[in-house]
């Protein structure tokens, strides 16, 4: 009787002690989720400044080789060098050509005079 009361107890403890290696494993297995969640959530703010960026250069790129098509071919309208007068210029003229497009297309800008500024 002895024996069967230790045998018992022995497999209660078995018990016991599955039942806690599995609450640890769990345990585990939610802070290994938790960190991937953590560094995925890292790695996508990385990534999405990292595109800010591109997308900065890549704009800064384009207004910096931003030219208009003339009888000479394209001339170079580098607005972050030219003079105001110039900027002004440039961009009326683009702005009326824009309207002409546009009122030739049926679609409708505004009116733009000397004092409209883009």
């Amino acid at each position: 009787m002895a024996t069967a009361y230790h045998m018992e107890a022995l497999r209660k403890q078995r018990i016991i002690d599955r039942k806690h290696a599995s609450l640890a494993r769990l345990a585990i297995i939610q802070q290994l989720g938790e960190e991937k969640k953590r560094a995925d959530q890292e790695r996508q703010k990385l990534q999405k400044v990292e595109q800010e960026k591109e997308r900065a250069r890549k704009r800064e790129e384009y207004i910096r080789s931003m030219g208009r098509t003339g009888r000479a071919g394209v001339v170079n309208a580098n607005y972050v060098n030219m003079i105001a007068e110039q900027k002004l210029k440039i961009s009326q003229r683009d702005l009326r050509h824009q309207e002409k497009i546009l009122r030739d297309h049926c679609l409708v800008m505004g009116h733009v005079n000397d004092k409209f500024l883009a």
